[in-house]
């Protein structure tokens, strides 16, 4: 068991590099362990050459921001997303990162 934030195939994903929100007046996320993650979605790309990854979606500040993770490793991504899906949506990134994983 690991937990999430130190697995081998997460360098360099974690912590998340965020994306949005696109307004004028908003305020770019401060990057770490900030914020809750609000929804997690698997994407299959409409082009068959671009392999599959997974869209979340954090708040903070009350603002919402993209994050997304891939891996050659489909099988990893898949159990990844699952994990998020039932055991992070409404924790903070920080209690994310401490999840327990041994895949």
């Amino acid at each position: 068991m690991v937990a999430l934030r130190d697995h081998e195939k997460l360098k360099g994903q974690w912590p998340p590099t965020y994306a949005g929100p696109q307004g004028l007046w908003d305020v770019s996320h401060p990057g770490g362990e900030w914020g809750e993650l609000v929804r997690v979605k698997w994407v299959e790309p409409d082009r068959k050459e671009n392999p599959p990854y997974i869209s979340a979606f954090v708040q903070w500040n009350d603002l919402d921001y993209r994050v997304v993770f891939t891996s050659d490793d489909q099988v990893f991504l898949k159990r990844l997303y699952e994990t998020l899906r039932n055991q992070g949506i409404g924790k903070t990134l920080e209690d994310v990162g401490n999840l327990k994983i041994d895949f």
